[in-house]
């Protein structure tokens, strides 16, 4: 941590991920994206990528809850209520059909990723999460100051929902291998934006071990501190 014109600004990895004062948003983990089936296998796109990032998210979270991390699952429902013009529009142009809508398979949490107790679930209507939603409410009732991102699709709804993160004033970590689902140079060039604009980038194990050392360091404080005997 440094102070910059009076404020203390949080500088490393260490201390962005810290658990007492950050969250996991995972997004649109949902069948419609990652299982056979579902809207993207319909578009002909290869599953096999979003199977494996889906089970790398499994894996990460319950890291994250043996480091009691504060874990919110984002829902996107477009049913046609919630549904703009533009939004049509951009369906009718590239040729497809309404994906995540109430009642189908497709709107489900990917197996495995269903919230446990105490994890808050923010249904989204737009890439947004904060768009309309509870989100930066459930944030700020926590004194969270960082946000780490996972989910699909890295170039949409995570980068949409970063950016305005950050507008918010939270730092933001985009986890580079808990978020797919666009071709790899799109990929990093997301990776770019976000490390350049809008926070840093991290792959699930730099953060797994920056929370070991938090561990560590508060561990050590602690015997510091305790009297002998």
């Amino acid at each position: 941590m440094i102070e910059i014109e009076g404020r203390n600004v949080l500088t490393t990895l260490e201390e962005k991920v810290d658990p007492r004062h950050a969250a996991i948003i995972v997004i649109d983990i949902q069948k419609d994206f990652t299982s056979r089936g579902g809207f993207a296998d319909k578009l002909g796109l290869d599953m096999s990528p979003m199977e494996a990032l889906a089970q790398r998210v499994i894996a990460f979270l319950d890291h994250a809850r043996a480091y009691g991390m504060f874990i919110v699952h984002v829902m996107a429902n477009y049913d046609p209520k919630h549904m703009s013009d533009p939004m049509y529009e951009r369906l009718y142009r590239h040729g497809q059909k309404p994906y995540c809508v109430t009642g189908t398979e497709g709107i489900e949490f990917h197996d495995g990723l269903e919230p446990r107790e105490g994890e808050p679930v923010v249904v989204k209507h737009r890439f947004d999460a904060f768009y309309e939603t509870e989100l930066h409410i459930l944030l700020q009732a926590r004194g969270i100051k960082t946000v780490i991102m996972s989910g699909v699709s890295d170039h949409a709804c995570v980068d949409s929902t970063t950016r305005h993160a950050y507008f918010h004033g939270y730092y933001t970590v985009f986890v580079d291998d808990l978020t797919g689902g666009a071709p790899p140079e799109v990929h990093q060039m997301t990776l770019d934006s976000m490390n350049q604009l809008f926070g840093v980038t991290a792959t699930a194990a730099e953060i797994v071990e920056a929370w070991e050392k938090a561990r560590r360091y508060v561990s050590r404080d602690v015997a510091a501190r305790a009297p002998s005997s």
